[in-house]
């Protein structure tokens, strides 16, 4: 957390009111298992007057262009399928997520935490430890009470001050908090959050998610056969397809694709690929 900072607002206010966005940044680093090697994303824990939203921090830059050029002109898609939102001060959760269609999960996910005596203090910060079960892992954080913020990365909230850094037992997802912007007024996400970039979220629960996820994997080529039957191509990145016999070549590539899209954090809810 070298040189990490933020306002004086949020030190010397008990209770923090919002006529803006007080925006956190944190850098997450994730795995599948202890085999491969992280990836690492930039992600936007964003609190307003009403609302909390956690978001890819890479939204931020694609939105900035689309602001200076033509609407829509540049488009990103999750790489963590961590996009939310939820009223301040809940556990209820929306969560946006992207796979092809894009949809939304409604959950509740109030989390019981375990405040252990232990402390440190990092750049100033005084933090507490704590520790909470979710996703089927086993998590600790260490938060700061002199931050009056009960919020933290993705849906990890409800300790007594701001989550500064989240790991969970294998070490597989980590965040720590790097830095805090104070915006002048509440970031409208409405674009790529609440739709994408027009699209509107489907609501869906989080089983037939994973359904629509199996049932795409166990035949992909389908998805494209009709317009190649129709005289159509599919690209696949460097790579044009203009027949079926070769689409069909192309099945266990693209399930690998789906397979490897994303690194489920709850992996007590996550797809099973046959």
């Amino acid at each position: 957390m070298k040189n990490l900072t933020f306002t004086i607002l949020f030190i010397l206010c008990s209770q923090i009111t919002f006529a803006q966005t007080n925006r956190f940044i944190y850098e997450m680093k994730y795995r599948n298992n202890p085999a491969e090697a992280y990836r690492t994303d930039l992600m936007t824990l964003d609190i307003n007057k009403d609302e909390v939203k956690f978001y890819d921090y890479e939204f931020v830059k694609y939105d900035s262009l689309n602001k200076r050029g033509n609407e829509y002109s540049s488009r990103y898609s999750t790489k963590s399928d961590q996009v939310l939102v939820r009223k301040f001060n809940t556990n209820k959760n929306l969560q946006y997520r992207d796979f092809f269609d894009y949809f939304k999960v409604i959950s509740n996910d109030e989390m019981k935490w375990k405040l252990l005596p232990e402390t440190q203090t990092i750049d100033g910060y005084k933090l507490q430890k704590a520790t909470t079960q979710f996703g089927g892992r086993d998590w600790t954080a260490w938060f700061a009470k002199d931050i009056n913020i009960s919020e933290g990365p993705y849906k990890f909230r409800g300790l007594p001050g701001l989550i500064f850094s989240l790991e969970d037992s294998d070490k597989d997802f980590s965040y720590r908090l790097i830095k805090n912007i104070k915006l002048t007024k509440t970031f409208d996400t409405k674009d790529f959050v609440e739709t994408h970039y027009g699209k509107p979220a489907l609501p869906v629960t989080n089983a037939k998610f994973n359904e629509y996820i199996q049932d795409i994997y166990v035949d992909p080529v389908r998805m494209f056969s009709s317009q190649i039957k129709d005289g159509g191509k599919a690209s696949f990145k460097n790579e044009t397809v203009e027949s079926v016999a070769e689409l069909n070549k192309k099945k266990q590539m693209l399930q690998n694709g789906i397979k490897g899209r994303y690194i489920f954090i709850e992996k007590d809810k996550a797809p099973v690929f046959k």
